[in-house]
């Protein structure tokens, strides 16, 4: 199909539903130069090419809201998978298991730099915690390695990794947890930065596009950024490549010094800061850093939040008063609190975010309902997985706090902007799996229509980008993102929404192509023309 054809094209003969509303849907969609120029019932005359869509059905493209792109491309590119889920069971399930299993990486990679070990499933080993220091030192024969738990949000370190990083201490186990894990993740991916060549890169971005592409994903909100790392040159990288890459990219800087985020303003379409890291309120339930006012059930602990009431307000207001979108991580009741409390101090210049915002107090829930410029992204996904196989909340929570998960369906229906995504490389970037979370959620009263899963990936993430004029819905004016899929993806239940098949993604009216992820196809993308983040 030539350039030409492409900015004057009339897809027919499929289902276009533009979810403006669950019902709307229209036979015919005009194409002209990469904006959409009619949809109807009855066939338009004047466009220079026709494409038949062979009854299938169109909707918007998806927008995950929340991912680490650096982290997906590069540990997707080269590290290793720990525990797995084989026949409704955690694979393997006991330490020794996971010795052998990096016994065996270790083999296959002698020449790697860092040994980089992710989904460790802690509430699924029968010994329920990390390895140590002392084991992964003999499991490894002494060389570097980093262990993730599955929720990201603690790990376990090789005394030769911790001596490079300049954080051993005798005596040490080499876990890390809270403030301790998550405020030296920049230096980690540092070390893991000096193994990532042009191959590694190439690799990397070839393998996210396509999943994108597998997955009817237009555009990610990638937060990244290490804020204990002044240079920071692996997102400085990262801002060059995404602002180069197929997928849209909206770059979330996990920075709160805003002097080093100032820097990337060239790249981006609209300022913003926040996410994880640094930006970071607490933790997670699985690493027990989830800030709550109950203890847990195992530990008697209650999490802490990393920040005081004070530093909140401050670095709210500054980035605010900035121009800056932000982003914050708030898993627990408290540290949602403390976020809440932080912007009802001020009147927020635009829409900001909480993420996850899994286990808010039945007053935040009232909170965030009255206002109308704070969004929330969530991952039920995990939710699900966790009721189904990790069972960490049953292991770690009181019944109380279960139940207070976050309440989609009062969410959705009071006006809150919901919106869906994966955190990636924490799950699968796969959007059906979040939605599976939302229609069939841990609280069943609080679970979510297909229509509403949906939109939580397409015209709410619009609306929490400001960027409601271009994407989201299928609408004469906007930009021409949407993916064709066999399926009516309004019809998908509990049942079937694993079997959804996305069978082509169009960006800007244009067929996205799958990647070989060779070097010399890298070097050709960051060669071509660049565009806003």
């Amino acid at each position: 199909m030539n350039t030409i054809m492409m900015q004057h094209c009339l897809f027919k003969d499929g289902y276009f539903h533009t979810m403006d509303t669950e019902d709307e849907c229209y036979r015919y969609m005009g194409v002209t130069d990469g904006r959409i120029s009619y949809l109807g019932d009855t066939r338009p005359g004047g466009y220079f090419h026709e494409c038949s869509l062979e009854e299938r059905h169109v909707f918007p493209a998806l927008i995950d809201s929340h991912l680490h792109l650096l982290y997906t491309m590069v540990l997707q590119a080269g590290s290793c998978v720990i525990c797995e889920i084989r026949d409704g069971r955690v694979v393997p399930d006991t330490l020794d298991g996971v010795r052998q299993k990096i016994e065996e990486v270790c083999k296959t990679n002698r020449s790697k730099g860092i040994i980089v070990a992710n989904q460790y499933i802690v509430s699924g080993i029968r010994e329920g915690r990390m390895p140590n220091r002392q084991e992964l030192d003999q499991w490894t024969e002494g060389r570097k390695i980093v262990l993730y738990n599955i929720d990201g949000h603690s790990s376990s370190m090789s005394t030769a990794l911790m001596k490079e990083l300049g954080i051993y201490q005798e005596g040490c186990d080499g876990i890390l947890t809270g403030k301790d894990h998550e405020f030296i993740q920049g230096k980690v991916m540092e070390s893991i930065g000096k193994a990532v060549t042009p191959k590694v890169l190439a690799r990397g971005v070839a393998n996210f596009t396509n999943l994108c592409i597998q997955y009817g994903i237009g555009g990610v909100c990638a937060l990244d950024g290490s804020g204990d790392v002044p240079e920071d040159k692996l997102t400085r990288m990262l801002a060059k490549i995404a602002s180069h890459m197929d997928i849209d990219v909206r770059l979330y800087l996990q920075f709160t010094d805003l002097t080093q985020a100032e820097q990337y303003r060239r790249y981006q379409s609209t300022p913003r800061v926040g996410g994880c890291g640094v930006w970071e309120m607490d933790g997670s339930v699985g690493s027990h850093s989830a800030a709550f006012y109950s203890p847990y059930r195992d530990t008697g602990t209650k999490g802490a939040c990393y920040y005081t009431q004070e530093q909140v307000d401050d670095m709210l207001r500054k980035a605010d008063e900035a121009g800056y979108q932000i982003s914050s991580h708030a898993i627990g009741e408290a540290a949602i609190d403390r976020v809440l409390d932080g912007y009802a101090g001020f009147q927020p210049r635009r829409m900001h975010r909480i993420d996850h915002f899994e286990f808010p107090t039945p007053e935040a829930v009232k909170r965030i309902c009255a206002e109308n410029n704070l969004a929330v992204t969530v991952q039920p996904g995990f939710s699900w997985i966790d009721r189904h196989y990790l069972k960490s909340y049953e292991q770690f929570l009181p019944d109380a706090l279960i139940e207070q998960q976050v309440p989609l369906r009062t969410l959705m229906e009071h006006g809150v902007c919901v919106c869906g995504s994966s955190d990636s490389p924490v799950q699968e970037i796969n959007p059906f799996d979040q939605m599976l979370g939302m229609i069939d959620f841990y609280r069943p009263e609080e679970s979510l229509t297909m229509y509403q899963a949906l939109c939580t990936y397409t015209k709410n993430p619009a609306a929490m980008l400001g960027e409601e004029r271009d994407l989201g819905t299928l609408e004469v004016g906007k930009r021409a993102n949407f993916l064709v899929s066999d399926q009516n993806l309004l019809e998908l239940d509990r049942h079937t929404i694993g079997n959804v098949q996305i069978r082509q993604l169009y960006l800007d009216g244009k067929a996205c192509r799958r990647k070989k992820g060779s070097v010399a196809e890298f070097l050709a993308m960051m060669a071509g023309p660049g565009h806003k983040i």
